[in-house]
This record gives structure tokens, sequence and C-alpha cells, in this order.
């Protein structure tokens, strides 16, 4: 891949990684203990050392090595076919940032903003403003800042740290698991349904 190339790959592997619902489960429950959003960081790392030390980058070898590190490093036994859903999206990714077509990416990245405007809006006060909106206003209510600068830079602080899960029904998902309690098989994994029909290698 060409070097300048490269922080758009990994940019978009980073996104990808953000709307993996099994791997954003296991991150916020902790089921890789505290560090695990730690671990997650060190599994993107992985993947993309994977993606550069590797010449032939085969579908089925990367679905391993993600359905590897969900089982010992989150306890997570993947019934969705996530580990080669994400695999396909990767590799795809990739061929298509190394030939210089950047569109994937910047889908996401639309994407992902617009998810972070509606994770924000999700936290607003019933007085219209967001949390961090009504506490700077109530403390610092003779500062120089208009209240919608304020509120639109707030907005775009919170959403960038809340956008955890893909927002196509992920969330629901999140509050019905730690509703239930996490689902346990005889091995002592966390089970991760099965959504829908995937491929598989």
């Amino acid at each position: 891949m060409p070097s300048h190339c490269r922080p758009v790959f990994e940019e978009g592997a980073a996104l990808i990684f953000t709307r993996w619902t099994a791997l954003q489960l296991g991150v916020a429950n902790e089921w890789g203990g505290a560090r695990s959003s730690h671990k997650a960081q060190e599994l993107l790392g992985d993947v993309i050392g994977w993606f550069y030390s590797t010449k032939d980058h085969e579908m089925c070898d990367l679905q391993d090595l993600l359905d590897e590190a969900l089982q010992l490093d989150f306890n997570i036994q993947a019934e969705d076919d996530s580990p080669y859903q994400v695999a396909r999206l990767l590799v795809n990714m990739h061929n298509q940032v190394a030939a210089g077509d950047f569109s994937y990416v910047q889908q996401m990245r639309v994407a992902a903003a617009a998810a972070s405007q509606v994770a924000a809006a999700s936290q607003r006060a019933p007085n219209g403003l967001s949390e961090a909106d009504e506490d700077s206003s109530s403390s610092d209510d003779e500062g120089g800042d208009s209240q919608d600068g304020s509120s639109r830079n707030s907005m775009d602080a919170e959403g960038s740290e809340d956008m955890d899960v893909d927002d196509s029904g992920a969330a629901p998902q999140q509050r019905q698991q730690q509703q239930q309690g996490p689902i346990v098989d005889a091995d002592g994994f966390q089970v991760v349904k099965r959504k829908g029909k995937g491929g598989q290698c």
C-alpha cells in the first residue's frame, strides 16, 4: 500500500471497529476486565500490522484472528458471524484504499459524524441544553462565548466519545444485554447471538 494511503486505511479500520457491536459490547461491559478498552486498541493495532506484514490478505485468516481475539481477550463466543463480516469489510476497504479509492472511508466518516450528533442530542437535558452546557451555563454565566457556540462544541466533544457502537440498532441490543445479563455457555464464554445470515470461510 502506498505510504500516503496508510493514514486513510488506519482511520477506516478504526471506524469499522467502532461499528463492530460484539467488540463494543465487550468493551462497554468490560468482559475483558478493566483493560477492555486497551485490549480493543491492541487488537486494532494487530489487525493493521497484519495487513502491513502479510502479502496475501486471506479473509479467512483475518476472521480467525478476530474470532480468537474475541474469545481470548473478551470471553466472547461470536455466533453472529461478525468476525467474518468485519474481516470482509476490512479486506475490501484495504483493497479500495490501496487503489486510491477513499469513498467507503468517507461514507463511514459521515455516518460517524451523524451518529455523534444523535448521541449528543439524546443526552440533552429537559431545558434543551446538553448536560455539559447546563453545567457550564450555571458556573459561567458571565462568559464571552455565545451559548450556541458552546453547545456545538459540547456536542462535538461528547459525540466523539459516545460513538461506541453501530448506530443501526446496536444500542438497543446493548441495553437488552445489560438487562438480561450476559449469556454464558458451558465453557464460560460470553455468547453474542446470531443476527441473521452471514458468510463463513
